[in-house]
């Protein structure tokens, strides 16, 4: 079975995502953080398409989902519910990246029945965005999202930096500011150890984003969990190391089946 680019609309917003495998596999969801989409995990779909029903969502104001004014992470994951009941999915695996950490994060405090497992990678329950952050990406975006960009990516950043600028719209800007805001006000810490299905933390030891340090901290305090950690720079482990990556969401996957 080939990807599908489906949508739903949700409350007037267009909800596109990506799909690959079974409709009788074990559902698997993606979520990106900002500034990405679901073109990141071309290799996810890919891999797991093979086993799996893979899902890779665009948030609304992101990739082909139209915009929205309410950047929250309760319409966030509104949009998430939305694709689960479109696809008639009974129970999923979830991943989020960065900020779609947090996002996975308060989706499990509303589906706690639903979650079979989380997989959180390159994020923390704290996410270190502050006011000098926002009033950068406000006052001179286009060197705010230069620098942004070199600490995303690490092989090849010169070709997906300059892909990214010449392609960035008005709109896109206002949503990744938007995101910079919803982010500086999230702390999830409170509730990590309420979590009590298997969890797998990924991240990259040199991430220049969102530190190693703070993933780790996050790890130590989920009960049921395990961090895998790459010798590697960069935030997208999922996209630059997709090999390493799915190997070890393969093994995570297969152990608490």
């Amino acid at each position: 079975m080939g990807f599908e680019m489906n949508h739903i609309e949700n409350n007037g917003v267009d909800v596109f995502y990506r799909v690959n495998g079974s409709e009788d596999g074990l559902a698997i969801i993606l979520v990106h953080g900002i500034a990405g989409d679901s073109r990141f995990f071309h290799n996810q779909l890919k891999y797991f398409g093979n086993s799996y029903r893979i899902i890779a969502i665009d948030l609304p104001g992101h990739g082909r989902s139209s915009n929205i004014t309410d950047q929250s992470i309760e319409a966030y994951n509104n949009s998430i519910e939305a694709v689960i009941k479109k696809e008639k999915i009974e129970t999923y695996i979830l991943a989020g990246h960065s900020m779609g950490g947090v996002i996975c994060l308060e989706n499990y405090r509303r589906h706690k029945d639903k979650i079979k497992a989380l997989i959180l990678i390159s994020t923390s329950s704290v996410l270190p965005v502050n006011k000098d952050m926002i009033k950068a990406s406000i006052n001179d975006f286009d060197n705010f999202f230069y620098i942004m960009l070199t600490r995303i990516f690490h092989k090849k950043a010169g070709i997906f930096i300059i892909s990214a600028q010449k392609n960035i719209t008005e709109a896109d800007k206002k949503i990744i500011t938007g995101d910079l805001e919803l982010c500086s006000g999230i702390n999830y810490d409170q509730y990590l150890d309420e979590i009590e299905i298997p969890v797998l933390v990924i991240a990259n030891k040199f991430d220049r984003m969102i530190p190693a340090s703070l993933t780790e901290e996050m790890q130590k305090k989920i009960k049921n969990s395990k961090i895998v950690l790459f010798d590697s720079e960069g935030h997208i482990p999922f996209f630059e190391n997709s090999g390493e990556f799915n190997n070890a969401v393969s093994d995570f996957i297969e152990s608490i089946l």
